[in-house]
């Protein structure tokens, strides 16, 4: 407990002393600025509804954050940046059941780590930049701790209780009504806030109200309010006239083909740029997955070896390799030819299926089978159906949290930002893996006596080497990214 308490402060101090390194820049830093030291709050906040968009709690709080400064946001920025390891520790810890002191810290060390693993400007621009924070980092959290209910309604206390316990929780759920105090708030920041996470966590809460409702033959209302107050949230962000304004104006400026672009052509950009963001961006997560994968079958094998393992062991290691082929240069299996080399210019021409090259063709059919193979893989490593389902499920949310992007003519100029969601969904879904791997070392030390003890430690630190590992590399690669910005 005081390892991981440690831990929590640790990162809030180095995420404090980075965001104390961030300025204001030109654009649109300064143009909040301005508009937070020369319109009242509420009549800026009707301004930007009525003319620009619906994304009314995000406005607010970025309307707050320039009003009071850098020595508010700061702190403020530092801390929810700390809440969103934190949360991701916190969910793993449900869907994988209580685990022993040691583990629990390392877990949470693992996931803490894993932030080094982000796209350098998927994180850059959607956590250090101030505009960015306050409308992707700020409401990510606040629909991830929104979600909590929702894992306890599927989860419960866990799969192993303490010592202990065995108290009936409210709706099954460790924390019970109280949790709601902070949830739906929570929820309603996230459902005005950023139209990506509240699309999840209402997807995922209806999921696990239905779930629950199924199992335990009664409805949970506290949850299913929830899930109905964000849905009207959310309606109240589309329907606003100045998102309608919005893309009308923004379709001539940014994508002049949108309006006019088939279905099918559109579909094809979309799948395009979103598997080029985990070819790219994301490359360094599905790395990381696809080796915990590996390791779990490996660990898996001693006790139940199932027929087709090593093939997926195989698989695993292959994908894994080819995926750091970016990192030496070698773009064969990364380059797709989207044909946008500057995301501040307008996409005059965009790319179709005729115009690829048999390359990009190369590189666009192998993260596809990458995709449907990690679809396989988590359902292969679970146990449970209702887990088989949240694993899949998870990546399909990344997946539909990028996709959502087919109704935006600023695919290409949003930035790295757009694709935070779905990092977030996979640096949980590594969490989840990293769970059981520090749980099946327990059972596996368990099990074999003294002659062996120790050995769970040793391999629950060499996870969280393998992570810090990999995101080193990964920042190392993004070196020449972050110098273009300094």
């Amino acid at each position: 407990m005081y390892g991981e308490g440690l831990l929590f402060v640790g990162f809030f101090l180095a995420a404090f002393l980075l965001c104390g390194q961030i300025s204001y820049t030109d654009g649109d830093d300064a143009y909040f600025y301005q508009m937070a030291h020369s319109m009242p709050f509420w009549e800026y906040l009707k301004m930007r509804y009525m003319e620009w968009e619906g994304r009314m709690t995000s406005e607010a709080m970025t309307y707050m954050a320039f009003y009071f400064g850098k020595s508010f946001w700061q702190p403020v920025n530092a801390l929810i940046l700390t809440l969103l390891p934190y949360g991701l520790i916190t969910m793993g810890k449900r869907m994988t059941g209580e685990l022993f002191a040691r583990s629990s810290f390392l877990l949470a060390l693992t996931v803490y780590l894993g932030i080094l693993s982000l796209g350098i400007e998927v994180i850059g621009y959607g956590a250090f930049w101030i505009t960015g924070s306050t409308f992707y980092l700020w409401s990510i959290v606040a629909g991830l701790w929104a979600a909590m209910p929702f894992v306890g309604l599927v989860y419960g206390g866990g799969k192993r209780a303490s010592a202990g316990s065995g108290a009936a929780e409210p709706f099954g759920m460790a924390g019970g009504k109280q949790m709601f105090f902070y949830a739906i708030p929570c929820g309603f920041l996230a459902a005005m806030g950023q139209e990506q996470i509240a699309a999840v966590v209402i997807v995922f809460g209806a999921l696990a109200v239905a779930y629950y409702v199924f199992r335990e033959r009664r409805v949970p209302w506290l949850p299913l309010l929830e899930v109905v107050l964000m849905t009207g949230a959310l309606v109240l962000l589309l329907i606003s006239p100045g998102t309608g304004a919005r893309s009308q104006a923004e379709m001539g400026l940014w994508m002049p083909q949108y309006a006019e672009m088939s279905v099918g052509n559109h579909l094809f950009i979309t799948l395009q740029w979103m598997l080029s963001s985990f070819a790219n961006e994301g490359k360094m997560l599905f790395f990381l997955i696809w080796v915990v994968g590996l390791w779990l079958l490996w660990t898996g094998r001693k006790h139940a070896k199932a027929a087709g393992d090593w093939i997926f062991m195989g698989l695993c290691a292959v994908f894994a390799a080819v995926s750091l082929l970016p990192d030496l240069g070698v773009e064969l299996f990364s380059e797709m030819g989207m044909g946008v080399a500057d995301i501040t210019r307008p996409v005059l021409q965009v790319a179709t299926p005729g115009s690829l090259s048999g390359q990009n063709w190369l590189a666009l059919g192998w993260w596809t089978a990458a995709l449907v193979f990690t679809l396989a893989l988590l359902w292969r490593l679970e146990r449970k159906p209702k887990d088989k389902a949240a694993a899949v499920l998870l990546l399909l949310a990344a997946c539909a949290s990028e996709a959502i992007m087919y109704f935006s003519p600023t695919m290409y100029a949003s930035g790295a930002r757009v694709f935070f969601v779905a990092q977030v969904l996979l640096w949980l879904v590594l969490g989840r893996l990293s769970g059981k791997l520090l749980s099946a070392f327990e059972f596996s030390e368990a099990g074999t006596g003294a002659a062996v003890k120790g050995t769970g430690s040793r391999r629950g630190w060499a996870l969280a080497a393998l992570v810090f590992t990999a995101g080193m590399l990964n920042f190392v690669s993004g070196i020449p990214t972050l110098l273009q910005y300094l």
